[in-house]
């Protein structure tokens, strides 16, 4: 029951931190809402963002294995991920953009998460993003 409620907690506030930043990162190409958007992503594993982010493909998935959450909250790192690959991709950041991408990669292979799929708390920001985007 702890365990579920602390998840649901991290979750909720993993959401609230893309909802808050996604837009200015892919819309306006933002580096500090792209910066923001890493941040949360290495705080669910308990660190900060740019250690989070440092990491090859392999070893994220080793660190989100050993935060013990990572099940739960694979397919919302691996559509952030993706995200934050777009931003960079936008902002003319090949390089990164690919290591993100292989990142999602590797987390949706180990954690057996649909890559490309939208968590349904946010899909309906997401279909905003890529309709203003032209993605859609």
């Amino acid at each position: 029951m702890l365990q579920r409620d602390y998840i649901t907690e991290m979750t909720r506030r993993f959401v609230e931190a893309l909802t808050r930043r996604l837009r200015s990162a892919l819309l306006d190409q933002d580096p500090e809402a792209i910066a923001d958007l890493e941040q949360a992503i290495g705080e669910l594993l308990d660190l900060d963002g740019a250690t989070a982010l440092s990491l090859d493909a392999s070893s994220l998935v080793t660190m989100m294995e050993l935060s013990g959450i990572a099940d739960s909250l694979a397919s919302y790192v691996c559509y952030a991920l993706l995200r934050v690959a777009d931003a960079y991709e936008a902002r003319g950041d090949a390089a990164l953009a690919a290591v993100r991408r292989d990142q999602a990669t590797a987390v949706s292979g180990a954690f057996l998460c649909e890559l490309g799929s939208v968590p349904a708390e946010l899909r309906e920001l997401d279909e905003d993003i890529a309709a203003r985007l032209g993605e859609r």
